[in-house]
């Protein structure tokens, strides 16, 4: 299920550090709408898969130092699901939430509109991507401090990037399919390197083209879901091209 949110901002200035700010109104609208799903989803299990990820379209927008200058003073939340449950309880969070000031730094936040898109059909066995938000090739090996993010422009990263779609989808679908698994091939067609505050620091995020060859469950899943690492934090959401 794909929705975009129209989000309304009491003043011109986000900070720069945006997807924070959106993941806290999310969690927000989750746990006042459904606190038992919102247990669920970041409390009850340590670092539990999300089966979400989003993007952000902020318009006519111009990026300082440590701030986003919106003239418009609106934001549209992208949001993507593989999860049923998810999808409709996101729905009704926000519906339940609508017209609700949410105080952020500074400023503050309101849920204007909520729209219901229609999702493209996959039926060849080969998709081009391009990414709604940067997709992360995270290695991480359980030390905040021993992580590292890098670039679909090298062969390293690309080599990160297949183990950790691997991960992502055994995860998903279990070993009984990892012979499909082994059959993904990823072509990047063109990738832009960026820097992205998140939580912080600054982080290397790729927006980029990718043509994937894989069996059509697996791309309409990725299609869904988000590719890549910290989907549920704002990386990896893609459309077809």
């Amino acid at each position: 299920m794909r929705y975009s949110v129209e989000l309304l901002l009491e003043n011109e200035v986000l900070p720069k550090d945006k997807n924070r700010i959106i993941l806290s109104l999310l969690k927000h609208n989750f746990k006042s709408y459904d606190k038992e799903y919102y247990q669920e989803l970041y409390e009850d299990t340590s670092n539990k898969v999300k089966p979400f990820t989003f993007s952000l379209y902020m318009g006519n927008c111009k990026f300082l130092k440590e701030e986003i200058n919106i003239p418009d003073k609106k934001i549209i939340l992208n949001y993507s699901t593989n999860d049923l449950r998810n999808g409709i309880i996101f729905y009704n969070s926000m519906l339940q939430n609508r017209g609700k000031a949410y105080s952020i730094k500074n400023n503050s936040v309101k849920v204007n509109k909520i729209n219901l898109l229609n999702e493209k059909t996959i039926m060849d066995d080969a998709v081009v991507f391009r990414t709604m938000s940067p997709i992360s090739v995270r290695e991480h090996n359980g030390d905040n401090k021993k992580t590292w993010y890098h670039t679909l422009n090298d062969e390293n990263g690309k080599e990160i990037f297949m183990n950790n779609l691997t991960f992502q989808l055994l995860n998903e679908f279990g070993e009984e399919r990892i012979l499909d698994f082994r059959e993904i091939e990823v072509i990047v067609l063109g990738n832009k390197e960026v820097k992205i505050k998140n939580y912080d620091i600054e982080v290397l995020g790729n927006i980029c083209k990718l043509k994937i060859k894989a069996k059509p469950y697996i791309l309409y899943y990725l299609y869904k879901a988000g590719i890549g690492s910290m989907r549920s934090s704002g990386f990896g959401m893609v459309d077809i091209v």
